[in-house]
């Protein structure tokens, strides 16, 4: 009886692996659209409405979308960024600054929360193709570990070093030890990759700057 509940958790595992790497293949697809709370779509909202308003003159129509900056975002938020996201043909960038905007801090140079890390600049690279690559090995690797486990019924393997693979509650646990790591892949690729699109917005900032 407890061999066979083994066998489910390794078939629930190798499931649950390749439901990851779907997911993840989905929200590099799809960029996450879905992910924006209700919270932040009424805050999206608000700003381009304010970003679309037409007052007496541009010089109302700024005052009115800073106000809905400061309401939405906060006082210390950098307006000309976030007019910069509203305004662009990324909306992905719009929805990526409203996630995380209360982990950024302005000065010469943008920065932003990197848990234990502390603070680091916002990245200049797309690191999603790593990502996706590690979860999709990762993922190979459990579909291995489930096929050695029946395999080796028939077939044990004789060498010394290799013995762990003739024990099925061992594989179990490596496999579940790929779920939190495919997890934290996918959680990481979602925070970086929104950090990336807000670094493209501020450098589009700064090359506007330039040239006004």
């Amino acid at each position: 009886m407890l061999i066979a509940l083994v066998y489910g958790l390794i078939f629930v595992g190798v499931t649950a692996t390749l439901y990851q790497l779907y997911a993840v293949n989905y929200a590099i697809n799809f960029d996450n659209a879905q992910k924006l709370s209700s919270t932040n779509r009424a805050k999206l909202a608000r700003l381009g409405a304010a970003a679309g308003h037409r007052g007496r003159g541009e010089n109302a129509q700024a005052e009115t979308f800073d106000h809905a900056v400061d309401a939405t975002l906060g006082e210390h938020f950098d307006k000309t960024l976030a007019r910069e996201a509203i305004e662009s043909n990324d909306e992905n960038a719009a929805r990526a600054l409203l996630r995380r905007h209360d982990d950024l801090r302005f000065g010469s140079r943008v920065s932003a929360r990197m848990g234990p890390l502390g603070r680091a600049h916002l990245p200049r690279r797309d690191w999603r193709a790593l990502f996706i690559t590690l979860v999709i090995i990762n993922s190979l690797i459990a579909q291995f570990l489930g096929g050695m486990s029946i395999y080796t019924l028939l077939y044990p393997v004789q060498a010394p070093a290799l013995v762990w693979l003739n024990e099925p509650a061992i594989l179990m646990g490596l496999i579940f030890l790929l779920l939190p790591v495919n997890h934290l892949l996918g959680q990481l690729d979602f925070y970086l990759n929104d950090l990336y699109r807000i670094g493209q917005l501020t450098r589009q900032k700064g090359a506007t700057a330039r040239f006004v």
